[in-house]
């Protein structure tokens, strides 16, 4: 369940292609129209369209005139970017401490900020979560006409003080219609006023200033001439986005009225779980409803940042509205903080958490929260019944044959699935016709997917038709994420091990059963910091790991996503997964690591900040035949990516390596050893702020080509399944660890570690495969051992006997400490690099050994039974 759902109406998305049609794609007659409609929606005389919120402060901001440095109050629990809409305007905030229990500034705590700073020139009021703030009783206390009150309602569009709507009630108010608010467009914002010269002064401003818009100067009669006689700024409104909020806003009650009940649903449910308190709103009026927050308290049991993680198991996204102000290093030094700091804030802000709540929610989504939230409390005291547990998503079936009857039967049977079947869809009449199929109804064809969906507030829909189209089923995939349901396909058990189906305790009990211990939840609820509001690129993006890297690192909000691979294939696949809609973005970037020139345009032109590096050669077999090409890409392309990071400041860097690094003796160790040296001795030399660092993995259950997959391949065909050697054993992880732990080190790394997760001990292959087959009911398995291959190991290890594992702040993550010195890279590499670009394997196993003592510089001998038809990249 996400925190956060974008509903995009359909007549909204016609009306966008109407404006595309048009060919008027900027500013325009939509523009004006829809500042007309919203005028009238809130009952202003004006309204101006900018490009977003933080612009309209700014622009609302510099139309009062205000002396240069003139201070202006504004809550300390807010948005930045509307304290930088402060300081773009040559001014300087003043920061109010708010009250816990409502999270909005008060009189008094205004009275003290005022004093604070002398005489206030101007105030900003933030309606929080949409809650109605007292303007006028504000504006009284720092001794302000409400004429220099600007009030931030990125969260209040059908907010009401008393019974007067927001929009009116100061000088300016400026709305917000990003992606996740009430009135969702994108981007975009809105100031409205009752004042004709501040509407027409915001008008220029929000176009550098200019005198007439430029499809006023293309009507007929219009001039080319105009002129420009004060400051602005590029901060309009397109057509396109006026066209999606005209639409958008015929629905806007509706959607009000649902945030409503959903709201009044979590309060009723809530009430009985101790120490979670929903914010109080002590103005007389009406909440809009944008978040439902509630204050973890110390009764609660259970602090919030680990309630965040345990809501996160449970696959439902929450979110804290916001860090306070004095907290964030850059405003600590750019504003006003009364004496005695900010206690009021200082209290709330590790107490505060945003619960999911959008239109398209259900109650049965509601009541999941709320189990979720009852269940990690306290025990419940004598005489306060326990919260009652749930049903799970309501969940369509797609396929009223064979297989969807087997499947809606299973998950009807075993509630943890966390999955209850309410109806089925299918194209065969004659089922249509049977109108009830195991007791379900059939709701209709498949092309009605969407309908069905909206009509039945489906939560989860489960595509059990094992021959269907994938045209068919992408179209289907979309209508039912077009209504806010997930989708899955009838998993196999591979697809289980890859986290394709819903229920953490089958999840657990696969994992458990197959390598001997619990998965573990490796990521902290800190990790977030990392990459919440930063562009982050991944590469190798297109890959299992990759690809599963990319899921979680967008659910932590970074501002941009950059998917890079060289298979284009794979990052329009990865996009249609994340987005629903392949290649409509510029966050797409193909490219081979080991261009190096093209490399640096990129970091140039995109600046990421944290970069993970997924992208590696990685079939050990093969690479045992072309060593050339692992030097190429894995060492070589890793430098490419390191020098880039480190010329453009990118904050943090992760290299994504392996166990075989330790004491390497296949070319794929080898490579990757050199890449983790290659991160080391780069760090070395990098700008202060640059951290760059590695982690290695153990064999990944459920990545591309693994392990797990062969075995299913080999059981469904009834063959043989291949094994090396009786006695060979590997360390496995999950696919969900391997992200956890890239995410964890790059939070924690200071410059040149390499990090390891504690898998416990290694998995012997042979017990591992007669596991994996009583999972899938089968109890003769036939298994062939073909003998090691040329570089592959009896047993790996996670250290080399030159480092020692030193523990770190997280309790099952160590780091690999070198105990001799690490080669001099400088004078070899280039050889190295030379060796590869000849093509001439045998200098770069000689220059390999050279480097990485142990390493064997002749080729071994190729045994006849080790030929690559043994299917395993990672060397089972």
């Amino acid at each position: 369940m996400p925190f956060a759902v974008t509903r995009i109406c359909p007549e909204a998305r016609r009306a966008a292609r109407r404006v595309l049609a048009s060919g008027w794609v900027t500013t325009g007659p939509e523009t004006e129209r829809f500042e007309g409609e919203f005028a009238a929606y809130v009952g202003v005389e004006h309204a101006v369209a900018v490009s977003s919120c933080t612009a309209a402060l700014e622009l609302a901001l510099g139309a009062l005139s205000l002396p240069p440095g003139g201070t202006v109050l504004i809550p300390s629990v807010t948005f930045c970017g509307a304290a930088q809409a402060i300081l773009h305007t040559g001014l300087r905030p003043v920061l109010v401490d708010v009250d816990p229990r409502t999270a909005l500034v008060t009189p008094a705590t205004v009275v003290r900020a005022a004093r604070a700073c002398g005489c206030p020139q101007a105030m900003m009021v933030l309606h929080y979560a949409g809650a109605p703030a007292p303007v006028a009783e504000l504006a009284d206390a720092a001794h302000l006409p409400l004429a220099r009150v600007v009030e931030d309602a990125a969260h209040a569009l059908g907010t009401a003080v008393g019974d007067r709507p927001v929009g009116g009630l100061s000088r300016a108010t400026c709305f917000s219609f990003y992606a996740t608010k009430n009135l969702p467009i994108g981007e975009g914002g809105m100031v409205t006023t009752d004042d004709p010269s501040l509407a027409e002064r915001i008008r220029r401003t929000r176009l550098h200033g200019m005198s007439a818009d430029a499809w006023r100067r293309n009507l007929p009669g219009g001039s080319w001439r105009y002129t420009v006689e004060e400051d602005g700024l590029k901060a309009n409104m397109t057509d396109v986005q006026a066209a999606v909020g005209r639409a958008q806003l015929r629905h806007l009650d509706d959607w009000q009225r649902r945030r409503h009940a959903l709201a009044e649903r979590y309060t009723e449910a809530l009430a009985a779980v101790p120490g979670l308190e929903p914010l109080r709103s002590d103005t007389p009026g009406r909440h809009a409803r944008h978040l439902y927050v509630v204050r973890v308290r110390d009764e609660y049991g259970t602090t919030r940042d680990e309630l965040i993680e345990r809501l996160a198991e449970h696959r439902i996204g929450a979110s804290v509205h916001f860090l306070p102000l004095h907290r964030l290093p850059y405003f600590r030094d750019r504003t006003v903080i009364p004496p005695g700091g900010l206690p009021g804030a200082d209290e709330l802000f590790p107490q505060l958490l945003s619960l999911p709540l959008y239109p398209d929610l259900t109650e049965a989504a509601v009541d999941r929260v709320c189990a979720a939230l009852a269940e990690h409390a306290s025990p419940p005291t004598a005489g306060r019944p326990a919260a009652r547990r749930l049903p799970g998503l309501r969940t369509l079936v797609i396929g009223a044959g064979e297989a969807g009857r087997a499947l809606a039967r299973d998950l009807a049977r075993t509630p943890a699935f966390g999955l209850d079947p309410v109806g089925f869809l299918d194209d065969d009449p004659a089922k249509r016709r049977a109108d009830v199929t195991g007791g379900l109804p059939v709701l209709g064809e498949l092309d009605a997917t969407r309908s069905a969906v909206h009509d039945h507030r489906i939560e989860a829909v489960v595509v059990a038709i094992p021959g269907l189209d994938p045209d068919r089923f992408r179209r289907v995939a979309r209508a039912a994420e077009a209504e806010g349901a997930s989708v899955r396909y009838l998993p196999s058990f591979t697809a289980a091990l890859r986290r394709d189906v819903v229920g953490s305790d089958m999840r657990e009990l696969d994992v458990q059963a197959l390598i001997g211990r619990a998965e573990m939840h490796v990521v902290s609820a800190a990790a977030r910091s990392v990459v919440a509001g930063r562009r982050v690129l991944v590469t190798g993006a297109g890959g299992s790991i990759g690809s599963e890297l990319c899921h979680q690192v967008r659910a932590f909000g970074p501002s941009r996503l950059l998917l890079l691979d060289h298979d284009e294939s794979n990052l329009h696949r990865l996009q249609l997964e994340l987005d629903g809609n392949a290649l409509r973005s510029d966050d797409i970037v193909i490219s081979d690591i080991r261009d190096r020139p093209r490399i640096d345009q990129i970091f140039r032109e995109l600046r990421p900040e944290v970069v993970f590096h997924a992208a590696a050669h990685k079939h050990l077999p093969l690479l045992e035949l072309h060593p050339c090409e692992g030097v190429k890409t894995n060492v070589r392309g890793t430098e490419n990516l390191v020098r880039a990071a480190a010329a453009v400041g990118t904050a943090r860097f992760v290299l994504i390596s392996t166990d075989k690094a330790a004491d390497p003796v296949s070319v794929l160790g080898a490579t990757k050893r050199l890449a983790e040296l290659v991160v080391q001795s780069s760090q070395q030399d990098a700008p202060p702020g640059t951290v760059l660092t590695s982690v290695r993995f153990g064999n990944v259950l459920g990545s591309r080509g693994s392990l797990l997959s062969v075995i299913a391949e080999q059981l469904g065909t009834g063959s043989a399944v291949t094994v090396t050697h009786p006695d060979v054993t590997r360390f496995f992880m999950t696919v969900e660890e391997a992200v956890g732990l890239v995410l964890e080190a790059a939070r924690m790394a200071r410059g040149g570690e390499v990090f390891v997760l504690d898998m416990s001990g290694p998995v012997r292959i042979v017990d591992l495969v007669h596991k994996f087959a009583r999972s899938v009911h089968v109890s003769d398995v036939n298994i062939r051992f073909t003998g090691l291959r040329p570089g592959e190991k009896l047993n790996e290890t996670l250290f080399s006997t030159q480092e020692k594992h030193t523990p770190t702040a997280h309790p099952r993550i160590l780091a690999a400490t070198p105990v001799a010195r690490p080669p001099a890279l400088a004078r070899q590499l280039p050889a190295l690099y030379t060796a590869a670009e000849h093509n001439d394997a045998g200098d770069v196993r000689r220059i390999l050994a050279e480097l990485l003592p142990g390493f064997p510089a002749a080729k071994p001998v190729e045994r006849a039974h080790a030929a690559l038809t043994d299917p395993y990249p990672d060397d089972f």
